[in-house]
């Protein structure tokens, strides 16, 4: 691909970063600025469309579970019985694990899925959790993510200029996808961490806290979500 069409868009996303990034001051600014409706408004809508974005996308990538044991399963029968076996089959399995782990990520994030040590957490109150997720976002979720984007940018860039592919001759030729996915994986994750922390800092400066996504009622306790929510009922805040 034209190394000069790739440069340009990399800058483009750039500088769309550069213009984005002053987003990630929402929450804070909901804790600072509590009666300040226009921000706090803002927040609420911020993430319940980050919320739906996150969660439309891990419904889609879901179904690529199935597909990945039918394939393995396949391949597995394949070689072991008829004694055949395809690259671009055997590759697939690894694309849709991929792809479900990389853009699935912020969805099971949302749903408080993630494995995590809950030792002090779970017994902390709706209040300590919140500020626990703020902090958390800032300290930790932000650095990793943004390190991320710029490390990811150099071999991402070089597998679009080649569209790198497979190794073998008959394999399947989008390893420059995949590498993609590994910068789209921290935008969702820094977009739904942002999400989150917007959740805790809205129920921290006692505003309405968005709803539990219908998709999430069966899930575990959600500390920014269930629990803000009744904790918001209870308190009358």
């Amino acid at each position: 691909m034209n190394s000069e069409v790739l440069e340009l868009a990399g800058r483009s996303l750039q500088a769309i970063g550069w213009v984005f990034l002053p987003f990630l001051l929402v929450p804070m600014l909901c804790l600072v600025l509590p009666r300040q409706k226009l921000i706090t408004n803002f927040q609420l809508t911020l993430s319940q469309i980050i919320d739906s974005f996150n969660m439309w996308v891990g419904e889609m990538v879901k179904w690529l579970l199935p597909v990945l044991v039918i394939s393995i399963a396949f391949g597995v029968i394949a070689l072991s019985i008829f004694g055949q076996a395809w690259t671009k089959f055997d590759e697939s399995a690894t694309y849709f694990h991929t792809t479900v782990i990389l853009l699935g990520s912020a969805a099971t994030l949302l749903a408080g899925q993630h494995v995590r040590v809950d030792i002090f957490y779970t017994k902390m109150s709706p209040k300590s959790k919140a500020l626990v997720d703020i902090i958390g976002y800032y300290a930790l979720l932000i650095p990793f993510c943004l390190v991320l984007i710029w490390n990811a940018q150099s071999f991402v860039g070089l597998a679009w200029t080649s569209l790198e592919g497979s190794a073998e001759s008959d394999g399947i030729k989008g390893i420059f996808i995949l590498k993609t996915f590994v910068s789209v994986f921290a935008v969702m994750m820094l977009a739904q961490g942002l999400s989150i922390a917007g959740r805790a800092s809205l129920f921290l400066a006692g505003k309405p806290v968005p709803e539990i996504a219908p998709e999430l009622d069966d899930t575990p306790e959600h500390p920014t979500q269930d629990a803000y929510i009744t904790d918001h009922l209870e308190t009358g805040l």
